[in-house]
């Protein structure tokens, strides 16, 4: 019986850990991606029309607003919810682009990933314009926040001049005998995915305060998705075009408006009480097209019984 048991839950886990869930962007959202962001001002980010769609792809326009300490004003930040249950080797990767001629080199300027449960709370993986040596040049870095305590998330590439290819950022967790998180990057020279080359490495091993903090994160329900910032407050609009996000985390299915990892009679109702009304960052408005309405219910009809 213990075998059985044993090998029921092996199986589980590798069924857990391989669920991909993955949006292109292509002409908008395929999964229930939210504005809102906790312990932030505005509660809802999305702001100022500075969110658009290609056919294939998703154009975020940076505005002025910050996750920095108290200062948590941040502006169009899209995010997914993770549920319980997360797999033990898991991972979290997107790819974008900019002109990163267009960005001042003393500025900043940066996009990437972001691990939340609120503005104060977070831990991000990101590609910035190198201002520190105030040249052209751009790297991989690392932040993180406790309860509003900023810290460097001690983590970078080596420096590199851009072009006009797509770059990209990726944690994940790996399993086994030598558990820990590491950071990668990809552009045009690297051929895929490779760990941050910086003087630390790329790697977080259990014990460590940045792996805890990770692990602490998730484990809360934590809000995933794209990240980007003029880190300036000057007014800087440059456009970071964001060609995928992928993630085997056991993200909400579509349709679970009221967040309980289940579509349900909860979530059918909501909508139906919600029939009608307009507006930003509706929970009932499953497509976010600014409306709920027969779309949204039947998003919760055609998953209806997902999760749990």
């Amino acid at each position: 019986m213990m075998r059985i048991l044993a090998l029921l839950t092996t199986l589980s886990l590798i069924s857990t850990a391989y669920v991909q869930v993955r949006d292109d962007f292509n002409g908008g959202f395929s999964q229930q991606w939210r504005w809102t962001l906790p312990q932030n001002d505005p509660f809802c980010t999305l702001f100022d029309n500075a969110v658009s769609f290609t056919s294939n792809s998703m154009i975020i326009q940076t505005r002025d607003g910050a996750m920095f300490q108290a200062f948590n004003s941040h502006k169009n930040v899209p995010t997914l919810r993770v549920g319980p249950n997360l797999p033990e080797e898991w991972y979290i990767e997107t790819v974008f682009r900019t002109d990163w001629s267009t960005v001042p080199f003393y500025y900043y300027t940066q996009a990437g990933i972001v691990i939340t449960t609120g503005a104060r709370n977070y831990f991000q993986v990101l590609i910035t314009r190198n201002a520190t040596d105030q040249t052209d040049t751009i790297n991989g870095s690392t932040n993180s926040e406790i309860d509003d305590n900023f810290a460097w998330g001690e983590r970078v590439t080596n420096p590199w001049t851009p072009d006009t290819d797509w770059v990209g950022v990726r944690i994940e967790r790996v399993g086994g005998e030598d558990p820990h998180i590491v950071v990668k990057f990809r552009n045009s020279a690297t051929g895929g995915w490779v760990e941050y080359d910086g003087f630390n490495g790329g790697r977080y091993y259990p014990g460590s305060g940045f792996y805890e903090h990770i692990m602490n994160l998730l484990s809360q329900g934590a809000r995933i998705g794209v990240y980007t910032d003029n880190a300036c407050g000057c007014g800087l609009v440059q456009p970071f075009e964001f060609d995928y996000f992928e993630t085997n985390l056991p993200v909400l299915p579509v349709g679970d408006v009221n967040s309980d990892n289940l579509v349900d009679d909860a979530d059918l109702l909501a909508v139906l009480f919600a029939f009608g009304s307009s507006g930003d960052c509706l929970d009932e408005d499953v497509n976010g097209d600014g409306t709920v309405d027969d779309a949204d219910l039947l998003a919760v009809l055609f998953n209806f019984g997902s999760g749990g």
